[in-house]
């Protein structure tokens, strides 16, 4: 049977020494709570809770609100914990509002580890079918999170939250209220051992920036037992969380990676793709050969991993994503690609130029993008004279933003035919001050805000464009 009292013990030390280890507060939220705690609660508050509510508090997170700590002084009355840290016990609880809080906590629990995403979805759009029926929107979204008790936040509609009915009873689980992802269980059993594990990743200096953000949703535990773990593993699933949990540590001895290393060419693509990334965080000059290899079967894998964890070797790469540029590219891959050649200190773009004629918007939009850096526009005229001519508003705006202090008659001459495309237009506040937008207002109010800025460069505005004698206006 689980020793929770020497758990406890162990926490409240923990605490102490993950101020210790941090105490410069770089780890996300310990700048507002400080590794604090309020003094607990008296048993009696959760009871009388669990008889006003109907529910069951379980056992690891009420001897953590009765022994340990309970809520502070940080974001609406958080204390030291994951992201924004804990609420106050029985504070903000509810994902419902209203008489149907009650409801949402008492119901029975949806979710549960490995729930196909197409179950899950379901099951959200069986909630947005409620349409503009209130009551009935609310009766399904309390069943949808049913059984879910919030503990704190991860900043927007992300929070973390306890299950409280159901086999699953007691784990953590990551959600997301606003775009209702799908949930995510943390991989410990209970509260006691999420908990503890956090400050063990404070203490160990793995919540450094690159991992911040992402506490609970991979496996914790020593890094001897998830190389282990990876080794011994016969499904691609448990093998790729070993690895996550591999991933979250800061930094990995020579003895893991060169276990890594064997039998790398064995295994499925997938791993393969996360041993490369596991190599890049660790050791540049071990993973460069295998990012090499990687940008021949994954290009969108390889541009993403040097943007996110080799930016000081971005030049290393620069030929290579050149020469993988190619029409049938996605833009995902062309975004990432791009943001390798924006750091191109020769500025040698011309490999971009006929994206400027994609059919896809989103990648003539990202190579003007790429443009807007260029010191000297000279040679990319041509360009920026296609790419003001574009139907869509929204691409017009981009290209207008990246023309900067580019100045020639012929785009001064785009620009008096946009002026007379698309009139001058100031959204008035109403009464009270506040300007609305629409749809059908919105791009254009962007559009012209941003020509006048762009006429501003030459000395003009909307109206005094329309006057001039092109061939025989100076440009200085």
């Amino acid at each position: 049977m689980k020793d929770y009292q020497l758990q406890i013990e162990r926490i409240k030390d923990k605490l102490v020494s993950a101020k210790a280890s941090d105490n410069d507060f770089k780890v996300f939220g310990a700048d507002a709570h400080q590794y604090q705690l309020n003094p607990p609660i008296p048993l009696e508050v959760v009871q009388e809770f669990e008889r006003t509510h109907n529910v069951i508090i379980p056992l690891a997170y009420k001897l953590f609100v009765t022994q340990v700590g309970n809520g502070g002084s940080s974001y609406n009355g958080s204390g030291a914990g994951p992201f924004y840290g804990l609420y106050s016990f029985g504070e903000y609880f509810s994902i419902s509002y209203n008489d149907y809080a009650d409801t949402q906590i008492q119901a029975s629990t949806k979710i549960y580890p490995g729930m196909p995403i197409e179950e899950w979805q379901k099951e959200v759009d069986y909630m947005d079918q409620a349409g503009d029926n209130d009551s009935e929107f609310e009766q399904r979204e309390a069943a949808l999170w049913g059984g879910i008790f919030i503990l704190g936040t991860q900043g927007c509609t992300f929070h973390h939250a306890l299950i409280l009915n159901g086999p699953h009873m007691g784990r953590v689980v990551n959600i997301d209220d606003g775009d209702r992802q799908m949930p995510q269980f943390s991989f410990e059993e209970d509260f006691l051992d999420w908990y503890e594990r956090w400050l063990d990743d404070v203490i160990e200096g793995n919540l450094s920036d690159r991992n911040s953000g992402s506490f609970g949703y991979q496996m914790g535990g020593k890094e001897e037992n998830l190389l282990l773990l990876f080794q011994s593993a016969s499904d691609i699933i448990t093998k790729q969380d070993a690895l996550h949990g591999l991933l979250f540590k800061k930094k990995l001895t020579d003895y893991s990676l060169s276990q890594l290393q064997l039998g790398f060419t064995n295994q499925p693509e997938v791993v393969q793709d996360l041993l490369v990334e596991l190599f890049l965080t660790n050791d540049y000059k071990m993973a460069f050969s295998y990012l090499e290899t990687l940008f021949q079967t994954n290009i969108n894998r390889a541009v993403k991993l040097i943007h996110w964890y080799a930016k000081e070797h971005k030049m290393d790469w620069l030929s290579h994503v050149k020469s993988s540029l190619h029409e049938t590219m996605d833009e995902e891959t062309f975004r990432f690609a791009s943001y390798i050649l924006r750091d191109d200190p020769k500025q040698d773009f011309e490999v971009l130029k006929p994206f400027v004629n994609h059919e896809n918007g989103n990648i003539r939009s990202q190579a003007f993008y790429t443009f807007s850096v260029l010191e000297d526009k000279t040679h990319y005229e041509e360009e920026f004279l296609i790419g003001l001519n574009e139907a869509n508003k929204s691409e017009i705006i981009t290209v207008l933003q990246s023309l900067g202090d580019f100045k020639t008659k012929a785009i001064l001459k785009k620009l008096q035919e946009l002026v007379y495309k698309f009139p001058y237009m100031v959204q008035e506040p109403d009464e009270d001050g506040t300007v609305y937008f629409s749809a059908d207002t919105d791009d254009l109010v962007y559009i012209t805000s941003n020509l006048e800025r762009v006429l501003d460069k030459y000395g003009l505005d909307h109206e005094t464009v329309k006057a001039i004698d092109l061939e025989n206006f100076e440009i200085k």
